[in-house]
């Protein structure tokens, strides 16, 4: 098959993958402590077909290299959530999942829920996963019941915000660029990131929350160059496919 069949289609899923990126990155605009996304791409091989004219290269188009999360701080919103918290740093939060997996986030607009199971009201996290403290534990708040005269009971949860704000753990990993991106705007720990540890000397906001690092404008402006590539790499499909079946003409 034509080499300019490679270089074509190779171009195509490379520019779709770095669209679905930008697409991913807008989505998320207003996502708390959304990290945006920068694909890398890098070109495939050459072959040199001639060895007596070693400057006769021919490549076979690109390639999606790696994809890198952009790391610098958002923003910061306040709001009137006495659960919210922000980090003015480059620690993370940290959850642990229903099925038990660890996982680490940004995203600080925590809730509070009963656990049935532990017989406690725990915080958790806006997807449902239980906010961990220093020591890797769920974080209970305490609660006391009232019985009025009727034998109705009445729970109250005595919330103490500056206690709590204590009890909620901040970690750091040696390589950020190293964690993995997981559902729900959440990373995972990896060999390459090195183990999670506590932070305790890193400061919360309480009552703000960091917004998206997605540069709005900046990524509309690469959906258009992508697209334009990508048009172009189908064009360059669409000239050899003419070019042969004009040669299969001329042979007939």
């Amino acid at each position: 098959m034509n080499i300019s069949f490679f270089t074509g289609v190779s171009g195509m899923i490379a520019q779709q993958e770095g669209m679905n990126i930008y697409a991913n990155n807008i989505a998320n605009v207003n996502t708390v402590g959304f990290k945006a996304m920068r694909p890398s791409f890098a070109e495939c091989l050459y072959v040199r077909y001639r060895e007596t004219e070693p400057q006769w290269e021919t490549g076979h188009g690109q390639y999606l290299m790696k994809t890198d999360l952009m790391w610098e701080e958002g923003l910061f919103s306040s709001t009137d959530q006495p659960l919210d918290f922000a980090l003015p740093n480059d620690g993370f939060f940290m959850v642990i999942d229903r099925n038990g997996e660890t996982l680490l986030t940004r995203d600080g607009a925590f809730a509070m829920t009963f656990n049935e199971d532990s017989g406690a009201w725990e915080l958790i996290s806006a997807a449902g996963e239980y906010v961990l403290d220093y020591e890797q534990n769920r974080i209970q708040i305490p609660f006391e019941i009232t019985e009025d005269e009727d034998g109705n009971q009445t729970v109250t949860t005595l919330v103490d915000y500056a206690a709590l704000e204590e009890m909620v753990g901040v970690f750091t990993v040696p390589n950020n660029w190293g964690l993995d991106n997981a559902d729900k705007n959440r990373f995972v720990i990896t060999e390459r990131s090195g183990d999670a540890v506590p932070a305790p000397e890193y400061d919360k906001v309480r009552m703000a929350l960091e917004k998206s690092t997605v540069d709005l404008a900046g990524d509309m402006v690469r959906i258009i160059e992508t697209q334009r590539s990508y048009q172009l790499s189908a064009k360059i499909i669409q000239t050899s496919d003419e070019f042969i079946r004009i040669a299969n003409n001329l042979r007939s």
